[in-house]
């Protein structure tokens, strides 16, 4: 039995119908995309904020360790025996006048502890301010 050719023209594009819009089924509904590229985004933002808190925690906590008293005695350690760390003007701080070979020492601006230190070899022989 033949089908009329209204049947088959429907039949036809039916089947090109289906045949061309499957591919568009499968595709990423409109802005899907847009999505991933947002969520892609945030994501790096977020990793790069935790960096950012895990790198000031370190420098905080190294900064702590650095910050250290020392006792009469004990050698302070040469990176302190610079000219930025000198006191020159002891008068100013009620400090006395150091002996030959010695230099008042002042390791931290915020703290006002003194070491009497000598400078050859870094032995601390007096401190004020504690």
């Amino acid at each position: 039995m033949k089908r009329p050719i209204i049947k088959q023209l429907f039949i036809a594009t039916a089947a090109a119908t289906l045949a061309l819009s499957a591919p568009i089924a499968f595709a990423d509904p409109p802005g899907k995309g847009q999505d991933k590229a947002a969520k892609h985004y945030y994501k790096a933002q977020e990793k790069a904020h935790k960096e950012h808190h895990k790198a000031v925690r370190k420098a905080i906590k190294e900064d702590q360790k650095a910050y250290r008293k020392w006792a009469r005695g004990q050698h302070i350690p040469h990176d302190y025996l610079g000219e930025r760390y000198y006191i020159t003007d002891y008068r100013v701080y009620d400090l006395a006048p150091p002996p030959r070979g010695y230099m008042w020492v002042r390791p931290y601006p915020q703290d006002d502890t003194f070491y009497m230190v000598q400078l050859a070899t870094g032995l601390i022989s007096e401190i004020f301010g504690r």
